[in-house]
């Protein structure tokens, strides 16, 4: 401070002597002002308050709205206001799919000092109180521009690691529409049923735990059950789910409500804390009943090999498990059944998975295994 009031008061002194010396001494107080205002750049670009004060030197009123579709929105500014944008600032990405470029995040600068942020299916409206009314109508303007909702009713996002954080892909997963009592022993019906009515409702929460043997079944009923799905899905891989309580991801799910998170090979997610010290199994509690789940309404699927033995048992409270089941081989009946079913020419004397009735000429590699652990169909509800 002492710095800049001595350059204020030299500017002075030396502009009436020295004309041509007070550009260069307001050169250097506007270097000093970069210099201090230089964290207006974060990790995702600019961070839109400080670069408000930063432009126009007073405290910004906020509003905010949500659940809309960026690019019309974009669109909607752009044309709506072609004589008040002064800048645009974007940080942008080469979309290959569609060989366009595409904007994360983007600011508008308007001359009736507003900023507009937009990004992440929401925008943030920063002004004075001349614009208190302009700022109103911009936010019931955009509300219009509303997020399209799931676009194939097949669609999982997943969840990666971007320059600048964790970001949502989606992509369509392959269509699968199946008879469950075809494909599975009978007693998983009344499981599917639980399942299916705890995920379609909304501000709901909880674990289901879905194992058993390679080959027999749960991914292709995963990919089933999220075509039956109105929530949006989200694909969480085990390095990304061992971080579950990491700031980043816990802003992605504020941002995703009600959300149905799937955790494909969650051996190391949810083993015993006696057998693992990894923090996993404590962040999985913390999101799907803890104070925290309050607020989010996730609802986490997980899908493993090993027995239930090997489950931190406090995953399988009631009251916090949806429920739980181990898929195994297909009966000789059932077996036979699908066969026939599938034209397949074969008579079954064993009972067989999914992989081994539909592959009936592949070698089988796998090693025999002994399962350990409990061998029962267990349902629990609320």
């Amino acid at each position: 401070m002492g710095f800049l009031i001595g350059i204020i008061i030299a500017s002075w002194i030396l502009s009436r002597l020295f004309p041509a010396a007070k550009a260069f001494v307001e050169k250097l107080i506007q270097r000093r002002r970069l210099v201090k205002n230089a964290n207006i750049f974060e990790n995702q670009y600019i961070e839109t308050k400080l670069f408000y004060v930063n432009r126009f030197r007073k405290i910004p009123s906020i509003t905010f709205v949500d659940d809309i579709d960026i690019t019309k929105a974009f669109a909607y500014i752009r044309d709506n206001n072609k004589d008040r944008i002064v800048e645009i600032f974007q940080t942008c990405f080469y979309n290959r799919e569609e060989g366009v470029q595409q904007f994360t995040k983007t600011i508008f600068v308007l001359k009736n000092k507003v900023l507009i942020e937009l990004g992440n299916a929401c925008a943030e409206i920063l002004f004075d109180a001349v614009s208190e009314q302009f700022a109103d109508d911009l936010v019931k303007a955009l509300s219009e521009c509303k997020a399209p909702e799931k676009k194939e009713p097949f669609e999982m996002n997943i969840i990666t690691q971007g320059m600048h954080g964790l970001e949502l892909k989606s992509l369509e997963v392959k269509e699968t529409v199946l008879d469950i009592s075809l494909y599975y022993n009978d007693d998983f019906a009344e499981v599917h049923a639980l399942i299916r009515r705890r995920l379609m409702q909304e501000n709901d929460k909880g674990i289901i735990l879905l194992h058993g043997l390679p080959g027999t079944g749960k991914t292709t009923y995963l990919r089933h059950l999220i075509g039956t799905l109105k929530k949006k899905v989200l694909f969480v891989s085990p390095s990304v789910a061992g971080n579950l309580m990491n700031p980043d991801f816990i802003d992605l799910l504020i941002d995703n409500p009600n959300a149905v998170l799937v955790i494909e090979d969650a051996e190391n997610i949810i083993m015993d804390r006696k057998i693992s010290n990894s923090s996993s199994v404590s962040n999985l509690l913390n999101i799907s009943d803890g104070l925290l789940s309050d607020c989010l309404n996730v609802q986490i699927i997980c899908t493993f090999n090993n027995a239930l033995s090997m489950v931190d048992q406090a995953l399988l409270r009631k009251g916090r498990l949806i429920a739980k089941y181990e898929f195994g081989k297909l009966h000789v009946h059932k077996a036979q059944r699908l066969a026939e079913h599938l034209g397949l020419v074969q008579v079954i004397n064993k009972p067989m998975t999914l992989a081994e009735i539909t592959n009936p000429n592949d070698m089988d590699c796998l090693p025999q295994v002994n399962a350990i652990g409990f061998r029962r169909k267990t349902v629990l509800e609320n």
